[in-house]
């Protein structure tokens, strides 16, 4: 996962950020915005990328625009110098014909990026023989995010010229003005936690990069995060194990690859002893884990993840959940995936 810094934030923000990112990445990128009516001293900013690019040795993806070539005093014929600062990508919002585009992409040295959430086919195809990225908006007004399917229709453009795509979910911390209200892509990513909407994107669209769009995540998430990206397992959260399921934490389990809608099985399970009582809810709801009873003969003691509310029916017994905060990743999990319960 990648994340963002921008000329409004904190010193100290900004340092927490790079921190974090380094943590995920050995020479990671950043995204930032060279564009912000709100921003003074783009130069300084400027040079404050060149250092962080020479000491920690992160790169940018820098959002630009007219406005931001006059302020920064560089033009167009100025541009290779953003890239001797680590400016490796830069991110065409709006305000520049396609031939400007290519003269960009020429003078700077630097892959170009174009706005995947209002791109469209013939607008690409006016850049065909430029190497373009898709690179999704944020939207700071709620209720003003996309919606999955169109973000999905928008992916497929670039899947179809085998172009990138990336995407932004919102921050944990230091959320950016003026509404500090998160800057996610999907309208649906407002408000949760960063862990719920990795596992999302990574569901809905796994070749997408995922970019944080402001500040930090979660310590807990970014190692969540980290994990997955380095092994590919799901850290799902659980609580209330009753002590018959207690050899789940800390394991990874591999879930069934056959596809039911009623839960996923896990793996390696069969033959565990069952609890003393039974303790169950009154249903067996989706996102609990239920172990199978002796009465189902050599199905006992295989437990399931449930994937739909279903009724009790006195032939499994509930031994935990996943932790409230955590219950919707249920619907992000595919068979095959490996879990890791923490």
């Amino acid at each position: 996962m990648l994340f963002s810094i921008y000329p409004t934030d904190t010193p100290e923000v900004r340092a927490d950020v790079i921190d974090q990112a380094c943590a995920v990445a050995a020479a990671p990128m950043l995204f930032t915005s060279l564009h912000q009516p709100e921003s003074d001293g783009l130069r300084g900013f400027a040079a404050e990328l060149a250092d962080a690019h020479r000491e920690r040795g992160v790169t940018f993806c820098a959002d630009i625009s007219p406005l931001a070539l006059e302020r920064l005093g560089e033009g167009f014929d100025g541009l290779g110098r953003l890239r001797d600062g680590g400016v490796e990508m830069l991110r065409i919002d709006f305000g520049f014909a396609p031939e400007e585009i290519r003269r960009i992409a020429r003078a700077s040295g630097c892959r170009i990026a174009v706005n995947a959430s209002t791109a469209t086919a013939s607008f690409l195809d006016e850049l065909d023989g430029i190497d373009v990225v898709g690179w999704h908006n944020f939207y700071p007004r709620p209720e003003t995010g996309i919606g999955t399917e169109f973000f999905l229709s928008q992916n497929a453009l670039f899947a179809e010229r085998q172009s990138p795509v990336y995407a932004f979910l919102p921050g944990e911390s230091a959320l950016r003005a003026p509404l500090h209200l998160g800057l996610p892509t999907l309208e649906e990513h407002r408000h949760r936690t960063a862990w719920r909407n990795y596992l999302h994107l990574r569901a809905i669209a796994p070749g997408v990069e995922i970019v944080c769009a402001e500040g930090t995540v979660r310590a807990e998430h970014l190692e969540w995060i980290a994990h997955h990206e380095r092994t590919g397992e799901v850290t799902v959260p659980v609580s209330g194990l009753d002590p018959a399921a207690a050899f789940l934490r800390g394991a990874a389990w591999r879930l069934r690859v056959e596809d039911s809608a009623a839960s996923f099985r896990l793996e390696g399970t069969r033959g565990s002893v069952a609890p003393d009582a039974a303790r169950n809810a009154d249903r067996r709801a989706a996102g609990s884990l239920q172990m199978d009873l002796d009465s189902l003969g050599r199905y006992r003691g295989e437990i399931h993840l449930m994937r739909r509310d279903l009724p009790l029916t006195g032939l499994q017994a509930h031994v935990g959940e996943i932790a409230a905060p955590a219950r919707g990743i249920v619907e992000s999990l595919r068979p095959g995936d490996t879990v890791r319960f923490v």
